[in-house]
C-alpha cells in the first residue's frame, strides 16, 4: 500500500511539473521560472529591466508566470501600437487586482471597464478640455500658480533645501483650481494635511511591496504587506473627506446655467442618471484626478529639475533660449514651443529618460486573439513595458544617458519622436495627458527663466540620478538643491 501511495504521489508531482512548464506552441515564449513562484525570485526592484533583457532572447511578446498568474509583457513600440492601439477594444479592460481596486475601483484609472468606465472616461476627457484646455484657460491657471510658486521659491534663495513639498503644493493647486474652482494658500493647515497624505501615497505607490501585491494578491492580508495596505487607505481618507465636503458645497450652490468647474460639470452630466449614480463614483473619479494628476506632473518635474541640476550645460542652453524668445520678464506660453526647439527637446528627453510608469497600469484581453502568430487567451493579464520602449538600444543610442540633443535634427529643429510614450497608448492612454504636458512645460520654463539651480558642494548626500523608488510609479528620492535668482 505504501508503494502505491509513493507511485501516486510521484505521478501527481510529475503531472504538476508537466502542467506548469507545458505551454501550447502558439502561446508567447518566455522564461519558465519555478513552480508556484514563477519568475518572481529572479526579479529585481525594477522588473521592467529583466523583462527588457528577456525580450532580446524570446522576442517582443513575452510570457511570464508571476506566482500562480500568467502574464504577457509587450516590450517594444511596434507591438504596443499593434495591440493597444490597433486592437484597442480587445485591450481596453483592466484585470481585477485586489490592491488597486481597494484604492479607486469606480473611477477611471483602475476601473475594470464597462459602461461606467466609458462614461467617466468620456466625461473626463471632455471636461479637461472644456474647463481647462479651451481658450487658454488651462494655460492661464497654470501660469498663475507658477507665479505663486516661483515667488515662494525666492524665500529659499541661496539656501540648501528640498523642493518636493512646495512643488507638490503648486501642482495639486492646479488640479484643485480646474476640478473644484478652489485654490489654497501653501500655509493653509487643511491643505498641508492633504499634501502630507499625497506625499505618503506617493511613497506607498513607489514601494516595491506595491508591485508584489499586484502579482501575489493574498499578501494584502499578511504583514508587512497588510500594514502597507492600511497605511494607503489611511492616507486616502482625508482626500475622500475633502472631496465629500467640496461635493456638498457644489451641490448646494449648483446652477445648471453657470458651470464653474469640473465638479459642476460632473453634476450636470450625471444628475439625470439617478439609478447608476453612486456617491463613491464621484469620490473615486476625483481621487483619480487629484492623486494621479498631482503625482505624475510633480514627480516628472522633480526628475526634470534633477537632470538640470546635474547637467549645468543643459540649463545654460535653456536659459539662453528662454531669454531670446520669452525674455526674463515675459510669461511662458505653449505658443512659444515652436520657437524653442532645445527646451522642447529637454522636456521630451526627461519623459524618455525617467519613465514614471515603467510597466504602465495592467490591461486584460477581452477575447481570444492572435498577435504575430501567438495565441493570447481571453482574460490574459497584460503588462506594457514603456521603460523598454524608452531604453531600446536598437532605436536609441546610449539610452542610459540624458541627452536632449538626440531629439534635434541636423538643423537644430525639434523632432517629436513617436517612440516616447510616457502616458501610455490606446483606449487607456492617460486622461490628463494634455494637462500634464502643459504643466511640465510651463513650470519648468518658469523655474529656469527666474532661477539658476545648482548642487551644494558641501552637501554630505549629493543628489544622484540613480536614486529612485520603483512601484506603480518611479519617483526620485528626496534631494537637496540651491537656487539663485537670475
Amino acid at each position: 500500500m505504501l508503494l502505491l501511495y509513493i507511485v501516486i504521489t510521484v505521478l501527481l508531482v510529475a503531472l504538476f511539473f508537466y502542467w506548469w512548464y507545458k505551454k501550447t506552441d502558439k502561446y508567447p515564449p518566455g522564461p519558465k521560472g519555478l513552480p508556484l513562484l514563477g519568475i518572481l525570485p529572479y526579479l529585481s526592484a525594477f522588473p521592467e529591466r529583466e523583462f527588457g533583457t528577456w525580450s532580446k532572447k524570446y522576442g517582443p511578446i513575452l510570457s511570464v508566470s508571476m506566482g500562480w498568474q500568467d502574464w504577457v509583457v509587450l516590450n517594444d513600440y511596434d507591438v504596443i501600437i499593434e495591440t493597444l492601439v490597433k486592437q484597442s477594444e480587445e485591450f481596453h479592460e483592466r484585470p481585477y487586482v485586489r490592491y488597486l481596486s481597494m484604492l479607486t475601483a469606480n473611477g477611471v484609472v483602475f476601473n475594470l471597464g464597462g459602461p461606467k468606465w466609458r462614461s467617466h472616461r468620456r466625461f473626463g476627457v471632455g471636461a479637461i478640455r472644456s474647463f481647462g484646455g479651451s481658450k487658454g484657460v488651462m494655460e492661464k491657471k497654470i501660469n498663475e500658480e507658477a507665479l505663486h510658486f516661483t515667488q515662494q521659491l525666492q524665500e529659499f534663495e541661496g539656501k540648501r533645501f528640498q523642493i518636493q513639498n512646495i512643488l507638490t503644493n503648486a501642482v495639486s493647486n492646479v488640479i484643485c483650481n480646474i476640478a473644484f474652482g478652489r485654490r489654497y494658500e501653501y500655509d493653509d493647515a487643511k491643505f498641508q494635511n492633504l499634501i502630507t497624505c499625497l506625499l505618503t501615497q506617493f511613497k506607498i505607490s513607489s514601494d516595491w511591496k506595491t508591485n508584489i501585491m499586484i502579482f501575489v494578491p493574498f499578501l494584502c492580508d499578511i504583514p508587512p504587506f497588510s500594514w502597507h495596505v492600511e497605511k494607503s487607505m489611511k492616507a486616502m481618507q482625508p482626500i475622500r473627506d475633502m472631496i465629500t465636503d467640496l461635493y456638498e458645497e457644489h451641490k448646494s450652490t449648483y446652477d445648471p446655467k453657470d458651470i464653474r468647474d469640473i465638479m459642476d460639470g460632473y453634476l450636470q452630466c450625471f444628475q439625470c442618471d439617478e439609478n447608476d449614480f453612486v456617491f463613491k463614483d464621484i469620490q473615486d473619479f476625483f481621487i483619480d484626478m487629484f492623486v494621479a494628476g498631482t503625482e505624475t506632473s510633480a514627480s516628472t518635474l522633480r526628475w526634470g529639475l534633477l537632470c538640470l541640476l546635474l547637467h549645468p550645460y543643459v540649463q545654460d542652453r535653456m536659459q539662453e533660449e528662454i531669454d531670446n524668445i520669452i525674455g526674463k520678464d515675459g510669461t511662458p506660453s505653449l505658443s512659444h514651443r515652436d520657437n524653442m526647439p532645445y527646451c522642447c527637446a529637454v522636456v521630451h528627453e526627461v519623459l524618455r529618460f525617467k519613465t514614471l510608469t515603467a510597466l504602465s497600469v495592467p490591461r486584460r484581453v477581452t477575447k481570444d486573439i492572435i498577435v504575430r502568430g501567438f495565441h493570447i487567451p481571453k482574460g490574459t493579464k497584460i503588462m506594457t513595458n514603456l521603460w523598454n520602449v524608452h531604453n531600446d538600444d536598437t532605436y536609441w543610442k546610449n539610452p542610459e544617458l540624458f541627452a536632449p540633443e538626440r531629439h534635434l535634427d541636423e538643423n537644430g529643429k525639434f523632432t517629436n519622436s513617436r517612440h516616447v510614450i510616457p502616458f501610455g497608448a490606446g483606449a487607456r492612454v492617460c486622461m490628463g495627458e494634455q494637462l500634464a504636458r502643459t504643466e511640465i512645460w510651463l513650470f519648468l520654463i518658469a523655474i529656469i527663466q527666474r532661477f539658476r539651480i545648482s548642487v551644494d558642494p558641501d552637501d554630505p548626500d549629493p543628489p544622484s540620478l540613480s536614486q529612485g523608488r520603483s512601484g506603480l510609479v518611479y519617483v526620485p528620492e528626496a534631494y537637496n538643491m540651491i537656487i539663485h535668482s537670475r
